[in-house]
């Protein structure tokens, strides 16, 4: 017995002995090259893609082949570099299959670090695309079927991998790498459908996670394998990762995305999306955008089939910029946005709210679509919009150089075709200011407009635009050309009678500046305006026309108190506390603060009438030469007694004057030559009028009268004889020898 039981474990130690020598010795029985070319070659076919093994090795105690050096060939189309390289790939097989029959029954499949390349082409098609359709087009050959008889795969991972997305071929788009790539795919098979989880690292400290189920996978083309998942990307900056494109002018960042969806090949159709807390900036151009190239089939499928159960936004940021403008941007918070029903064929209801910047509300609902996948703003839309404590300087929609400020109730209707746009509405504006160096208005306005614009080409025309200002109105019309960070204007105001007393409060909003303590009263104004130029610089021209008004609080008498002495005073009475303007007209012309007045005609009560042009500097300095014809000139001390002075066929009331210039000279009530020359400037003033230069501010006028230059318009050798003096006696006494002179001093307030 013993000798038995010693047998057979010599027997079983001899047996297992062979064993573990034969074990030992099959990497050297089996030519793992021979069958490294077979692999390549078998699976080159399959892929429809070279492959290269560099070295292959068999690790018999864990069952797996180790291949080193593995390269995958790109489409040539794409790319001469490589699609995939790894280092190192592990294929775990069944053994014996291996051994007995060089059958390769794969148990599981491990790439280490592999860098895969993703490029995509002009035309939208992805370098994946025609993986597998080489095989998909005929049949497996025999050696296919010997080699991977069923190909199925228990467990695929891939760890910390590398992939390079970028535009293929001759393309100045920068390529984007997502680091830390790990796949895993669960009960692989190209015939059955298959479980898959990957996770990544997204530019910009992102991440990514997507599970699901795959498969089969459709041989003719990777890209139309059906699939469905769960999406969560976090901390995802839409630029860096490759979403957006920089021509889009989309920045910032987004705190978390959830997406479900399910791809049939044919048809993606996502269920639920949700955006949280998206903080984002958009940088706009006025600029025209040039259409983006259609994709063919192959590569916008998915959105061409797109259809979305609902869409959200929550607890959004908008940051509205425009290229070449300075300023503090605009700033919507607290946006909550909601579509439903998404299709590319068809209109689809949302709703939009959040606070608008410097706390107003914001609230749109309406249809949009279908879609427009080349240019977003070109998709159709009916909505309708309404603003409340719209801020119109800081809201961004208005160049900030403009200089417009107001806070704004609005209620609008957009309408667009995708090309042409129309806003028709009503917007109610309180502190309204129209110019840079303007102050808010003390009035309401209120404006009902119906607004249409080319969205491709920038144009735009105001069809019209009613503005309400208490019970004055103004018709606002004309065109519009977006160019760059300004926009062209030509535009027409028209007021026609407007009551001054409506408009009187809204008056600085438009820059006008009025004497200190004055204000208009009573009275209209009619006038017909071209604004022209640009937002940023625009010029207002056109001729403007007061009639029946008073300048209340402005003593234009009190002003003109020399004049008014050769009218008896009579100017100081009649003006009083008080201007009576019975009719003003003018061409006006403002342009970057600064106003040109040319073809003034002025006519006030009891002073009579100015004709003459001016300027008005941005800060408001006047320098402005007017011909003053006073009223009542014949009334005036010393009348009488220079009655027989004045030359043949002056009237009396020229001899009024020289009788009040003469009050002014010493010995000029004696006559003489004294008396002729005060006679002529008599004359030229009742012809032609006085010579008033008009300087100050608006706030604090001045009134020069110009004497001398009515002194050498009227009798020039005459009056310079007068001025001058001549002779001894003008020598012995310079005051009595230019009596004139004096009175002209003193008539200027320099005596």
């Amino acid at each position: 017995m013993a000798r038995t039981t010693r047998f057979l474990v010599l027997t079983f130690g001899a047996i297992l002995l062979l064993l573990v020598i034969a074990v030992f010795s099959i990497p050297i029985f089996l030519n793992t090259d021979s069958f490294r070319a077979r692999i390549e070659t078998t699976l080159s076919k399959s892929l429809g893609r070279k492959l290269t093994i560099a070295k292959l090795d068999l690790a018999l105690w864990s069952g797996s082949l180790v291949a080193s050096g593995v390269t995958v060939a790109d489409d040539l189309a794409f790319s001469a570099q490589p699609f995939i390289r790894a280092d190192t790939v592990k294929i775990g097989v069944q053994v014996f299959p291996l051994l007995l029959h060089k059958q390769v029954l794969i148990r599981s499949f491990a790439i280490d670090t592999p860098q895969i390349q993703l490029l995509r082409a002009k035309n939208g098609t992805w370098n994946y695309s025609s993986i597998g359709s080489a095989a998909g087009k005929s049949r497996q050959d025999e050696d296919t079927k010997q080699t991977f008889p069923d190909l199925t795969i228990g467990k695929i991972d891939v760890n910390h991998g590398r992939i390079t997305v970028g535009s293929g071929l001759s393309s100045t788009t920068p390529s984007r790498t997502y680091e830390q790539v790990d796949l895993t795919v669960r009960d692989f098979a190209f015939n059955a459908s298959f479980l898959f989880t990957v996770s990544a690292h997204l530019p910009s400290d992102g991440s990514i996670e997507l599970n699901g189920n795959a498969g089969p996978v459709n041989q003719a083309d990777a890209s139309q394998t059906p699939f469905s998942g769960h999406l969560e990307l976090k901390h995802i900056d839409p630029l860096a990762a490759g979403f957006v494109d920089a021509s889009d002018g989309v920045s910032g960042l987004i705190n978390a995305l959830v997406l479900d969806a399910t791809w049939s090949g044919q048809q993606l159709h996502v269920s639920k999306l949700v955006v949280d807390t998206p903080r984002l900036t958009i940088l706009r151009s006025n600029a025209s955008k040039a259409a983006k190239p259609a994709a063919e089939s192959e590569g916008d499928s998915m959105l061409k089939s797109l259809s979305v159960d609902d869409a959200q936004v929550k607890n959004g940021s908008i940051t509205l910029a425009t290229a070449g403008q300075t300023g503090v941007p605009a700033v919507y918070q607290q946006l909550d946005a909601q579509i439903t029903n998404l299709t590319p064929k068809s209109v689809s209801p949302f709703s939009l709210s959040g606070q608008l910047p410097n706390g107003g509300a914001l609230s749109a609902s309406g249809n949009a679509g279908p879609y427009n996948q080349q240019n977003a703003e070109a998709t159709p839309l009916d909505a309708r919009v309404k603003l409340s404590h719209f801020e119109l300087e800081t809201a961004g929609i208005l160049p900030p150089d403009a200089g417009i400020s107001g806070n704004a109730d609005l209620d609008a209707h957009v309408k667009s075709n995708g090309q042409a746009l129309n806003l028709t509405g009503n917007t109610q504006i309180t502190n309204i200011r129209l110019a840079k160096d303007g102050q808010p208005s003390a009035k309401p306005v209120r404006v009902e407009f119906n607004i249409g614009e080319n969205t491709e080409a920038k144009t735009g025309q105001i069809q019209q635009a009613v503005i309400h200002v208490g019970a004055a109105v103004i018709n606002l019309t004309g065109t519009f050309q977006t160019s760059g960070p300004s926009t062209a204007l030509n535009l027409k105001v028209n007021g026609n009678a407007i009551p001054v007393n409506e408009i009187e409060a809204f008056l600085p909003a438009l820059g006008v500046r009025l004497p200190e303590g004055s204000r208009l009263q009573g009275g209209s104004v009619t006038t017909t305006l071209t604004v022209s130029g640009t937002s940023a610089s625009p010029i207002i021209s056109g001729p403007v026309r007061l009639d029946s008004t008073q300048l209340a609080g402005f003593n234009l008498g009190a002003k003109l108190q020399t004049l008014s002495t050769l009218t008896g005073g009579r100017i100081t009475a009649v003006t009083g506390s008080g201007t009576n303007i019975r009719s003003l007209s003018m061409v006006v012309q403002e342009q970057g603060g600064g106003i040109r007045t040319d073809n003034i005609v002025l006519d006030v009560t009891g002073v009579g009438t100015a004709t003459g042009a001016g300027t008005v500097s941005p800060p408001g300095a006047l320098n402005y030469n007017v011909l003053l014809k006073l009223t009542g000139l014949s009334v005036g001390p010393g009348a009488a007694s220079t009655a027989a002075t004045p030359a043949a066929g002056q009237s009396g009331g020229a001899a009024g004057i020289a009788g009040a210039l003469a009050g002014f000279v010493p010995g000029g009530a004696g006559g003489g030559a004294s008396a002729l020359g005060l006679g002529n400037i008599a004359g030229v003033a009742m012809r032609s009028g006085i010579p008033v230069a008009i300087g100050g501010t608006t706030s604090n006028p001045t009134f020069a009268p110009n004497l001398a230059k009515l002194a050498s318009g009227a009798a020039a050798n005459a009056a310079q004889g007068l001025i001058k003096g001549s002779g001894a006696a003008g020598k012995q006494n310079p005051a009595r020898g230019n009596p004139l002179g004096n009175a002209l001093g003193g008539l200027l307030g320099k005596h």
